[in-house]
């Protein structure tokens, strides 16, 4: 099968538009908390809002279409997936239009207080004990306006279930699956594989194809630390896993809160780099490569790393995310122009003073 079946007429830099398929396999634990025996929900069904059951690996797949333009009332947008996704014959898309705030740029909120003495440690790489000249220490009165409005977007997008930079664009018109009346559970024996066709009346028609080896990663499953139990923040934290099969490379992210202003970050990157503090969303395969060069992000077939002792000790809160990027496919010319992604993630709620005995 080759990559693209395109039906398009000529296209610009500046109406370009973008069509993704994002296939993720997620893993909730709760430390202190043994993985729950819940059976399968049947094949489609999710959880409201996009809850996951601690300790069972689910799958979901994201559908955006994003277009440089606001679509008019009558357009439409529907994807048609592969036999092997069982999900039915046709997807379709809502349509997410920018309101006049977001337009104008007062959007958006949320993110830290202004306080100035709010302080962020940042703390990197896989060691045992904290290393010299760790912590980088920030505090909120230095920054200018442009740093705290940076800093403010990337711990929004760094939350469980962050959708800011799936749907706000200015003067752009997403499309987007899963909806309320699709809820775009996928099955655990379901197949990524195969032809998605996008049709819409607004913005070109493309088809993409995902091809047999590709597929659904693995569950980022922990060998370490035993996660039934509550965690000893005074001790190193060691983190181990299963290998999973066709990663490119990973990364991993742990944040705490110490009362209403100190912020702790730390992550898994053996340099330093602010931009390194969270989850990245789906990189592109060049991408993810450069970063495992770069040592950004742990390479393919690394399986353990250090949180070190004490940084989360006084803590009120602290959790983890770890993500392993998988395969993708994507074009060089196309209207909209295709791309497919894959990820294995894992969140955990690592504990504090607040979440003693809340099992």
């Amino acid at each position: 099968m080759s990559l693209l079946a395109v039906t398009v007429s000529a296209s610009t830099a500046e109406d370009q538009a973008y069509f993704a398929i994002f296939a993720e396999t997620k893993l909730m634990r709760i430390a202190g908390m043994p993985a729950m025996d819940i059976p399968e929900l049947p094949a489609g069904v999710s959880l409201p809002g996009g809850i996951s059951i601690p300790g069972k690996p689910s799958r979901s797949l994201n559908v955006r279409l994003w277009s440089p333009s606001i679509a008019p009332s009558n357009a439409t947008a529907t994807v048609a997936p592969p036999a092997g996704l069982k999900v039915g014959g046709q997807l379709k898309l809502e349509l997410y239009r920018p309101t006049a705030e977001e337009q104008s740029g007062k959007g958006g909120g949320g993110g830290f207080n202004d306080n100035p003495e709010f302080t962020v440690k940042m703390y990197w790489g896989s060691s045992a004990t904290v290393q010299p000249g760790q912590p980088k220490i920030i505090k909120w009165g230095t920054l200018t306006p442009e740093q705290r409005t940076e800093m403010n977007k990337r711990t929004r997008e760094a939350q469980p279930g962050a959708q800011g930079s799936y749907f706000y664009k200015p003067d752009w018109t997403t499309g987007y699956w899963p909806t309320k009346s699709q809820a775009g559970a996928i099955a655990k024996d379901a197949s990524l594989a195969g032809t998605y066709s996008l049709t819409t009346n607004y913005t070109g028609n493309v088809a993409v194809d995902v091809p047999a080896g590709m597929d659904f990663l693995a569950p980022i499953e922990l060998s370490s630390p035993n996660l039934d139990n509550e965690l000893d923040f005074t001790k190193t934290l060691l983190f181990q896993w299963k290998p999973i099969a066709n990663t490119l490379g990973q990364s991993a992210f742990a944040m705490g809160a110490e009362g209403k202003n100190t912020l702790i970050l730390w992550t898994s990157s053996e340099v330093f780099t602010e931009a390194a503090m969270g989850d990245m969303g789906y990189l592109q395969m060049a991408e993810v490569r450069q970063r495992v060069a770069d040592k950004l992000f742990m390479p393919a077939d690394q399986t353990k790393f250090n949180i070190p002792a004490g940084i989360f000790k006084d803590a009120d809160f602290a959790m983890l995310n770890m993500v392993a990027y998988g395969p993708g496919a994507a074009a060089d010319k196309a209207q909209p122009l295709p791309r497919v992604q894959t990820k294995s993630t894992l969140q955990v709620m690592l504990g504090g003073k607040e979440m003693k005995g809340a099992r």
